[in-house]
């Protein structure tokens, strides 16, 4: 990624601390360790990190409540937070110890929206207890463009990427690069789902990853090791979902992916020098080309084919940075932080400048109006900003926050911005043409498209979605709210990682629509969830979903699961059908691949044996419902 022909990527009034300006120097010498920490005190905060090398001898930590804190470098490769060498403390790989970390209590699920991005964290030599990152976030947050790595001769150092932490995600890890370590991830506890993209990883001394009871979404994984690149351990809640990955420089004498415990999926894996590319249980699958591996049989309602829906995937588009004299400041037209002042009509003139970059310096900014996403722009940066949204415009409409229009640009980029509670807005964004929208690292409220552009969501946390007839690719989706949680009404719709929270369908497709779900967590949080109301719905449509879920409270787990309409035909396929995960469920891979003609029609409520791939898996209740 280019920077800006300026001195920093950050424009200087953006809002964020800047070590610098708090005595750090980034010399390769001096100890940096109390001004980097001075600037991560307190929470809701933007740090910013220009290129240089920082020494440092302890430990950074997330100040208190541990949330809504970003750690941004100027680039991945010259911003480097190094460890000194041989500094006291990290010497024992039994007690490991973080040089950056953004929680150390006992348990929280309220570290919501903590990032770290474009920087190295290098653990130095002779550190061999040393983490690099110990991570925790919720809902909306995670870590891009890094690089973990231990410059040790040996290569020593405990873990690259501890997810140690109770309790880990959702969240997103994307275009990470760990050289090193014993571990390069691990990962620990039941909930609540990670999703990994483009990571690499090398010379690891025990594994790769490591996964004890944990949702894994991984796509695109390389790894250059010898030892296992993933072990799934534990106990049976672990859920490991990989979709292309190249391991190269394996050993004969082990496997490269271990699934001891748990439910494993993957696709398009290509392993040399192992002894196999997978491991299941006690048995070793022979062969080092995995085209599409399920480690546990799966009923299915209709016969189906054997595979996933394998709908194409696009990547995210890319826009290019602008010079600062591209960029314009809401500031500077008008807008006021605070929540006091309405600061709409700043923001459009914004819009309206003529500028390729639009940039909320990080504040609280009031909103009484749609703001319309027109002319020129290209890119908006809510630098970590929250958006109050209130007043008469919004009671009782359906008028959204934020409105896509027609414009000159063809990829539009809404980023960084959070809503505060208490927002009265129906909508937050509302998708109203045909150019394409990406949303990243937003939590918004609820969002509908009304003309079919194409729609990227990479680590999103919001409330409901509706897709009609669109193509849509999300990567970390977390959609929390009573009811349904995402419609698909015709579309076609590819998630890496979906969570959700509080009772309610997660994801209904209708009228020839095409849903694929790899992996995430269906978290009810309530004790009673009403037994018609099934997970997933499907009326005249095609999905594939891998997913697991957990239950709290004697009700707390879906009933049904899936509820499928083909040909006029509705069954429902009930928890009693799939594996269990702790008290909840799982589904290794639900197959909507090609649709054929319906067998094994059952009135409501008989036993039938049902099948996966014609392999009997046991008695399941076969609901049959008349539509």
């Amino acid at each position: 990624m280019s920077l800006p022909a300026a001195a920093a990527p950050l424009p200087e009034n953006s809002g964020a601390v800047n070590v610098r300006d708090l005595g750090a120097k980034g010399d390769g010498v001096t100890d940096d360790t109390k001004a980097i920490q001075q600037a991560l005190q307190g929470a809701n905060k933007l740090v910013y990190i220009p290129h240089g090398t920082y020494l440092v001898c302890g430990t950074l930590e997330w100040g208190k409540p541990h949330k809504r804190i970003v750690l941004e470098g100027q680039s991945r490769d010259r911003t480097i937070i190094r460890l000194q060498d041989k500094c006291r403390g990290f010497d024992n790989r039994q007690q490991p110890k973080p040089v950056i970390t953004t929680f150390e209590g006992k348990s929280t699920g309220e570290a919501f929206r903590n990032s770290i991005y474009d920087l190295t964290v290098d653990v130095g030599t002779g550190n061999p207890g040393a983490i690099a990152i110990r991570f925790l976030n919720n809902n909306q947050g995670g870590i891009r463009n890094v690089n973990l790595i231990s410059s040790d001769p040996k290569r020593r150092g405990a873990i690259g990427l501890a997810l140690t932490k109770a309790w880990p995600g959702p969240g997103l890890i994307k275009n990470v690069k760990i050289v090193g370590f014993d571990y390069g991830v691990k990962v620990q506890h039941p909930e609540y789902s990670m999703v990994f993209e483009n990571l690499t990883l090398q010379n690891q001394k025990t594994a790769g990853i490591e996964n004890r009871g944990n949702i894994l979404s991984i796509r695109r994984l390389v790894s250059e090791n010898s030892v296992p690149v993933i072990q799934n351990l534990g106990d049976d809640r672990g859920l490991v979902v990989v979709v292309n990955g190249n391991f190269s420089g394996g050993s004969a004498k082990t496997v490269a992916i271990d699934n001891r415990r748990g439910v494993l999926y993957t696709r398009n894996i290509e392993a040399s020098g192992y002894r196999s590319a997978i491991k299941n249980g006690n048995k070793v699958i022979a062969e080092n080309t995995v085209r599409e591996f399920i480690s546990q049989d799966t009923p299915s309602l209709f016969s189906t084919d054997k595979t996933s829906l394998q709908l194409p995937i696009q990547e995210v588009p890319s826009v290019p940075e602008d010079d600062f004299s591209n960029w314009a400041s809401i500031t500077d037209y008008g807008a006021i932080t605070g929540f006091k002042k309405d600061s709409t009509k700043a923001i459009q003139k914004a819009i309206d400048s003529g500028k390729t970059t639009i940039y909320f310096p990080k504040g609280q900014y009031l909103v009484t109006d749609t703001i319309r996403i027109r002319g020129n722009v290209r890119r908006i940066i809510g630098m970590e900003s929250a958006i109050l949204a209130k007043g008469n415009a919004f009671n009782n409409s359906e008028k959204p926050v934020f409105r896509l229009e027609d414009g000159e640009q063809s990829v539009v980029v809404l980023e960084r911005l959070w809503a505060q509670y208490g927002f009265n807005a129906k909508y937050w964004v509302e998708q109203a043409s045909s150019r394409t929208l990406v949303l990243r690292n937003v939590m918004i409220g609820p969002y509908r498209n009304t003309v079919a552009g194409r729609l990227f969501i990479e680590d999103a946390a919001g409330r409901s979605w509706e897709f009609n007839q669109q193509e849509v690719w999300a990567r970390q989706l977390n959609s929390e709210n009573n009811g349904r949680k995402i419609l698909n009404n015709g579309g076609k719709l590819w998630i890496l990682g979906f969570k959700t929270e509080k009772p309610g369908t997660a994801i209904e497709t209708i009228n020839g629509g095409k849903t694929e779900l790899l992996g995430g967590l269906l978290y009810p949080a309530s004790s009673q969830i009403p037994t018609d109301q099934p997970a997933f719905l499907s009326q005249e449509s095609q999905i594939s979903v891998v997913i697991a879920e957990s239950q709290h409270g004697r009700g707390g787990r879906y009933q049904t699961l899936i509820r499928e309409t083909r040909n006029g035909e509705t069954r429902n396929l009930e928890n009693n059908s799939v594996p269990r995960r702790g008290g909840g469920s799982v589904i290794p891979l639900y197959p909507g691949s090609k649709q054929l003609a319906p067998t094994n029609t059952k009135v409501k409520g008989e036993e039938k044996n049902c099948s996966l791939f014609g392999i009997k898996f046991g008695t399941a209740k076969m609901a049959i419902l008349q539509k």
